[in-house]
C-alpha cells in the first residue's frame, strides 16, 4: 500500500510520535537514577492544572529546560527533569464552585488534561518522581515544615533559625508563670498569629492575597476589594531579609531577576524618629503618646513640617474615643474611604488627599517646634511604622501634599555646585558665608546687568553676602547699589531654593562655600549714584543682551538660577544629596556625615535611634477558603496554640459538600463541627482545630526538594539524595514569578537548611541558577486571552503540524527572553525545514560510510555548527541554535549522524525515527552529544583582496596562516596589479590579516 499522506509532507509524524512516546515511557529512558555519576538537576515552575488546560504560551519554558537537558543527558550527565503540579489555591475553588463540582474532582480531571497534553509535546520529564501538592501524602511534610516554623525562632546572634526549645527565657518572664512563657515564646515563633491588614472581598467574603487582588479587584468576582483587620497566621521572613540579598551574590541569575528581589524586599538604613503627641486643649489628659517614624533621611528633620499617618493608625482610635480629635466625623468618613480602597490605589493616586487631625499635634524632635497632624491614604499601615515625618521642601509626594494644603515649606539641604573654571585648591582655606546673585533686567531691551572684573578674567552677575539676620532680597538691592550705582530696582521674585556654590575667590585668596539665593530684578530707571574707589577699581558695569548671558557669565550658580528665570524649571522637592542648611548643629554637613551626627544626637538625647527597615512585609499565611492545606495548630482554651503531633499528621481536608465561603468570612471548614472538635493533644481538654488553610505558596515552596525522594514516606527526602542532586543546576520560570515565588521558595529552604533538615553540603541557596523566559503572545502582538480569543490551543498545533513542529517553533519564535508574537504563518518555515530533513534521511537503506569524504567546506560549516548549538543550549539561545540547524541542512546532501543528534533535543521524535533508520538499536537520546575539532572551524585557504591606493586590483587564493612578508610577495608579483605599479615603488603596504592588502603608491 502506498504510504498515506500527511500534513508534514511525507512525514507520518501522528504515528512515529504516539510511537516513541510510548516506548520512551516503557523504557522508562528519561528516569534519573540516584547514584554517584555527576549529576543535572534541570527544574521549571510546575504547571498549576487549570480547567483550560494548556495555552502556547506554558510549554515555552518546558520546551527549553527539555532541549538542555536532553543535551546534559547526550553528555553523559545523570539527568533529573521531573514534572508535578501545583494544584491547591483560588483559581480551582473558584472554577470548582462555577461548575457546581468539587475541588477534588475538579483538580483530577485537570490533571489528567495536562498530563495528556504534555505526554503529547515528548517531552523527557521522570514521570516516575510525578507529585501534587493537593496529594495527602505530599502536604502531609508541608504540615510538617510548618509545624517546624511554629516551634523554632530566628536567633539575633547566630543569624539562623533555632528550635524554640533553645530559646533562654529571661527570669522576670519565668516569675509571672506558664502563661508568662507561653507568651514570650509566641511572640519569638518563626510562625505566629497576629492581627494584619488583608484584601478582603465584601461579595466573596473572603481575604485574598495581594497577588489575588491585582488592581483592587476581586480576582475570583471582579469586585472591589477592601481593607480589614484580621488574625492571621504569619511566618517571619522579614528575618531572613538580609540574607535573601546578600546570598544573591552567590548565585548565577540573571540582573534583573536580582534587581526584582532585591527592590521587592526594600532594605533601607535611616533612623527610627520618635514624635511627642499631645493635646492642644490642656484640660486633655492621657492622651500624650509617641509616634515612631522611620526615615532614610534623618539629616532633614529640621525640615519636618507637618506628620502624617495612616488612617488605620492604631492611636486613632484612642484619639477618637477620648475626644481628643474635634473634626471625629470628617475623620471618620475619610477613614471609611480609605478601607475601601487598595494600597495599590492608594499609593499610585495622583490626588494627594488627606484630613488634619485638629485638637492634636506633633512636637519636632529637633526643633522643639509643634507642627500639624494629619492622616492621608498615601501612608499604609502595613509599611514602616504607618506613620511619616514629612519634609516637603524634600519630597516630592510630601511637596504635592503641602502644595495643596497650604502647609510650610522649609529648606534644609542645598545642592552642591562647583564652579569647574574656576575650582577650589587643595592649598586653600575654604570659607563659608551666605551670598546672593542679583540677576537685573532692563525692561526697555531685556538686557541684564553684568561686571567685568578688571584683575581676573571673571564675567559675572552682582554677587555679594547677606549680613547675618538680613533677608536675600534686601541684600540683593544694597549689592546693585554698591556695586553698580543703580538705586532704583524692583524684586521680581526670588529663583527657587537656596544652592551651594563652591570656588576659588582669587580675589580673597581663598576657598568659597556659597549658600546662594538667586534674586531676579527689574530695572526701574536709570538713577545711579558714584560707586566707590574700591569696586570701581574691581570690575566694569556692562549690559548683556539676554541671549548672549549664557555664554557670558561665569558661576556655578547660573545652572540652577537662569531655568528659573526662563520659566522651564517647575517648582519641586529636591530630592537629592547635598549640604545642610537652616539645620543647627547640621550646618554646613554634607548629607553622608549630617545623617550620622543626626542619629547619633537622636540616640544621645534618647529620641530615635539607628534602625534598618525593609520594605518586605512578615508573609501573610492564612487563606479563609477551603482548597488548601489545613493548618496543622489545635486552639485550647487552657494551653493555646497546640501543634498537632507529627504522628497525626497530615491533617487532611474533610470531604466536604459544600465549601463556599462563609458569611462571617471564615474558613467554610469553621461549619464542620466534627471535624473542627477535637481534643487538645496537650491537656486532652475539649478544643478546636484551625479553620484557616495554607496559600498554594506553601506547596510550591519546598516542591524541588521532594522531587529529590518522591516517594519516601519517613522523610520529606533522604538526605543523602538532597545532598546529591541539591543545589538545582537550572531553574526557569516566567518574570512575573521571580518575586514572590522566588523569594518565599529561598526563605523556606535557608529556614531548613538553618535547623539541619536539608544538609549542609547543600549550601544556603536552592537553586545555582535561575533564568526566566518572557511571553507569547496572541497574533498582532496583544496578550493571550480568553476575552480577545486569541488564545492558542498546543492541541490544535499538534494535531495539525506535529509536536516536533510545534517545538522548534516555539524555540524559534524570538529570543527566549523577549516577547514573541504567535503567527500561524511562521510555523509553516519550521514544517518546512523539518520536511527537508526527513527527505534526506527517509530513504536511507544503510548508515553513511565512515570512510566517507565530505567536502572540506561542509565539514567545517557542520563543525562550526556542532559549536554554535552546543553554546547556544547553553546559554538559552535556542533561535540561532535553529537557524544554524537550517543553514547546515542546506548544505547537506547526504545523512549526517551529527547534524541528528544536535537536532535530537528540538525535536526528538523524528530524531529518535531516523537513528533507528541509520541502524542504531539504543536510544539517540542516550547517544554521545557530537564534538567538535576547533582546527576545523576555520578554512584552510581565504579569498586575498589585493588594492592599488584603496581599488580592487585582484583577488587570490591564499592558506590561512600566511605571513604578512608572503602576502606582499603575493600581491606585489601579481600581473594584473603589476600595470598600476609601473616603475613606482610602493610607498606603503598595508595588510589586514585574513582580509585584503593595500598597496599604497605616491
Amino acid at each position: 500500500m502506498p504510504r498515506k499522506k500527511t500534513a508534514a509532507g511525507g512525514y507520518p509524524f501522528k504515528t512515529i510520535e504516539a510511537k516513541w512516546q510510548k516506548k520512551w515511557e516503557r523504557d522508562g529512558i528519561y528516569h534519573a537514577k540516584d547514584g554517584k555519576k555527576e549529576k543535572f538537576y534541570g527544574l521549571i515552575e510546575f504547571p498549576y492544572p487549570s480547567g483550560e488546560g494548556l495555552h502556547v504560551g506554558h510549554p515555552r519554558s518546558y520546551t527549553a529546560i527539555d532541549i538542555v537537558t536532553r543535551k546534559k543527558r547526550m553528555e553523559g550527565k545523570n539527568v533529573l527533569y521531573p514534572i508535578g503540579w501545583d494544584a491547591f489555591g483560588l483559581p480551582t475553588e473558584n472554577f470548582a464552585i462555577k461548575h457546581k463540582v468539587k475541588p477534588q474532582a475538579a483538580t483530577k480531571k485537570n490533571v489528567a488534561n495536562f498530563t495528556r497534553q504534555l505526554k503529547s509535546l515528548g517531552f523527557g520529564f521522570d514521570w516516575s518522581r510525578e507529585i501534587n501538592t493537593t496529594d495527602p501524602a505530599y502536604y502531609k511534610w508541608t504540615q510538617w515544615m510548618f509545624l517546624k516554623f511554629f516551634t523554632s525562632y530566628y536567633d539575633e546572634e547566630t543569624k539562623r533559625a533555632r528550635p524554640l526549645s533553645e530559646l533562654k527565657i529571661p527570669p522576670k518572664v519565668r516569675l509571672h508563670g506558664p502563661k508568662a512563657i507561653g507568651a514570650y515564646l509566641d511572640e519569638k515563633r518563626m510562625a505566629y498569629k497576629a492581627s494584619a491588614t488583608i484584601n478582603w472581598c465584601p461579595a466573596c467574603k473572603i481575604g485574598l492575597a495581594n497577588e489575588e487582588a491585582q488592581g483592587g479587584v476581586c480576582e475570583r468576582c471582579g469586585g472591589k476589594v477592601e481593607k480589614r483587620e484580621k488574625a492571621q497566621w504569619m511566618i517571619r521572613i522579614t528575618a531572613y531579609a538580609d540574607r535573601l540579598i546578600e546570598d544573591l551574590e552567590k548565585v548565577d541569575y540573571l540582573e534583573r531577576i536580582k534587581t526584582q528581589q532585591i527592590n521587592w524586599i526594600g532594605r533601607s538604613e535611616g533612623a527610627s524618629i520618635d514624635f511627642v503627641i499631645e493635646a492642644q486643649d490642656v484640660e486633655l489628659k492621657g492622651i500624650e503618646a509617641v509616634a515612631t517614624v522611620f526615615t532614610t533621611r534623618p539629616d532633614t528633620l529640621f525640615g519636618a513640617t507637618y506628620l502624617v499617618l495612616s488612617p488605620e493608625h492604631p492611636l486613632l482610635d484612642r484619639w477618637l474615643r477620648d475626644g481628643a480629635i474635634v473634626n471625629a466625623q470628617p475623620v471618620q468618613e475619610y477613614r471609611e474611604g480609605a478601607r475601601r480602597k487598595s494600597d495599590i490605589e492608594r499609593q499610585e493616586s495622583k490626588e494627594k488627599t488627606g484630613v488634619e487631625l485638629k485638637g492634636i499635634r506633633a512636637i519636632n524632635s529637633a526643633t522643639g517646634k509643634h507642627i500639624p497632624i494629619w492622616i492621608a491614604d498615601y501612608v499604609l499601615a502595613g509599611y514602616g511604622t504607618g506613620a511619616i515625618m514629612a519634609v516637603p521642601a524634600h519630597d516630592e509626594r510630601d511637596f504635592e501634599f503641602a502644595k495643596k494644603h497650604g502647609l510650610e515649606v522649609k529648606q534644609v539641604v542645598a545642592p552642591i555646585f562647583t564652579d569647574e573654571t574656576n575650582p577650589p585648591r587643595d592649598d586653600k582655606k575654604t570659607v563659608m558665608r551666605r551670598n546672593v546673585q542679583a540677576i537685573v533686567q532692563r525692561p526697555s531691551d531685556k538686557a541684564f546687568l553684568c561686571l567685568k572684573w578688571k584683575k581676573h578674567d571673571w564675567k559675572t552677575f552682582i554677587v555679594g553676602g547677606v549680613d547675618e539676620g538680613e533677608d536675600p532680597t534686601d541684600a540683593a538691592i544694597r549689592e546693585v547699589r554698591e556695586e553698580t550705582g543703580y538705586t532704583n530696582v524692583r524684586v521680581v521674585r526670588t529663583l527657587g531654593d537656596e544652592v551651594i556654590a563652591r570656588y576659588f575667590a582669587a580675589h580673597k585668596n581663598e576657598n568659597r562655600t556659597a549658600i546662594a539665593t538667586g534674586v531676579w530684578l527689574e530695572l526701574v530707571d536709570e538713577t545711579r549714584v558714584p560707586i566707590s574707589d574700591e569696586e570701581s577699581a574691581k570690575h566694569e558695569v556692562v549690559w548683556v543682551p539676554a541671549d548672549q548671558v549664557k555664554s557670558y557669565v561665569l558661576g556655578a550658580e547660573l545652572a540652577c538660577f537662569w531655568p528659573h528665570l526662563e520659566g522651564t524649571a517647575s517648582p519641586c522637592a529636591f530630592t537629592g544629596e547635598g549640604m545642610a542648611i537652616n539645620s543647627d548643629f547640621l550646618n554646613g554637613l554634607a548629607t553622608a556625615e549630617a545623617k550620622e551626627k543626626m542619629i547619633a544626637w537622636l540616640e544621645t538625647e534618647k529620641k530615635g535611634k539607628r534602625t534598618v527597615n525593609f520594605k518586605l512585609r512578615d508573609w501573610v499565611f492564612s487563606r479563609q477558603r477551603y482548597w488548601g492545606e489545613p493548618i496543622p495548630i489545635i486552639n485550647c482554651d487552657e494551653c493555646g496554640y497546640v501543634p498537632v503531633p507529627d504522628k497525626q499528621l497530615p491533617v487532611e481536608l474533610p470531604d466536604v459538600r459544600y465549601y463556599e465561603p462563609t458569611a462571617t468570612g471564615e474558613s467554610p471548614l469553621a461549619k464542620i463541627s466534627t471535624w473542627v472538635k477535637v481534643p487538645c493533644p496537650s491537656c486532652k481538654r475539649p478544643a478546636k482545630r484551625e479553620t484557616d488553610t495554607m496559600p498554594n505558596w506553601a506547596g510550591s515552596s519546598w516542591y524541588f526538594l521532594r522531587y529529590c525522594d518522591p516517594h519516601n514516606k519517613k522523610a520529606f527526602a533522604d538526605p543523602k539524595k538532597l545532598k546529591y542532586w541539591m543545589p538545582v543546576d537550572l531553574y526557569n520560570g516566567g518574570m512575573e514569578h521571580t518575586t514572590l515565588h522566588l523569594l518565599y521558595s529561598r526563605f523556606w529552604y535557608k529556614f531548613l537548611w538553618d535547623i539541619g533538615a536539608i544538609p549542609a553540603e547543600c549550601g544556603s541557596e536552592p537553586y545555582a541558577r535561575r533564568r526566566s523566559h518572557a511571553l507569547i503572545l496572541g497574533e498582532g502582538g496583544v496578550k493571550m486571552s480568553k476575552s480577545k480569543g486569541n488564545v492558542v490551543n498546543p492541541d490544535d498545533v499538534v494535531e495539525k503540524f506535529g509536536a516536533d513542529v510545534f517545538r522548534m517553533y516555539e524555540m524559534f519564535i524570538g529570543p527566549f527572553d523577549a516577547d514573541a508574537p504567535w503567527d500561524t504563518r511562521g510555523i509553516e518555515g519550521v514544517k518546512r525545514f523539518l520536511e527537508k530533513v526527513w527527505r534526506i534521511y527517509a530513504d536511507v537503506r544503510r548508515p553513511p560510510a565512515k570512510g566517507g569524504r565530505p567536502t572540506s567546506d561542509f565539514e567545517r560549516l557542520l563543525h562550526q555548527t556542532i559549536k554554535k548549538v552546543g553554546d547556544d543550549i547553553e546559554t538559552l539561545n535556542f533561535n540561532t541554535a535553529i537557524s544554524a540547524m537550517m543553514i547546515l541542512a542546506n548544505e547537506m546532501t547526504e545523512p549526517s549522524e551529527a547534524f541528528l543528534k544536535l537536532l535530537a533535543p528540538f525535536a526528538p521524535h523524528m530524531a529518535e525515527e531516523l537513528w533507528q533508520k541509520l541502524g542504531h538499536k539504543t536510544s539517540i537520546h542516550l547517544a554521545d552529544w557530537p564534538s567538535y575539532d576547533p582546527k576545523k572551524l576555520v578554512a584552510d585557504t581565504f579569498e586575498l583582496v589585493i588594492q592599488v591606493n584603496g581599488r580592487v586590483r585582484d583577488r587570490v587564493t591564499a592558506p590561512t596562516g600566511i605571513s604578512e612578508a608572503e602576502v606582499k610577495t603575493i600581491a606585489l608579483q601579481s600581473e594584473k596589479v603589476k600595470p598600476f605599479l609601473g616603475s613606482k615603488k610602493p610607498a606603503k603596504v598595508i595588510y589586514i590579516a585574513g582580509r585584503l592588502v593595500n598597496i599604497v603608491c605616491a
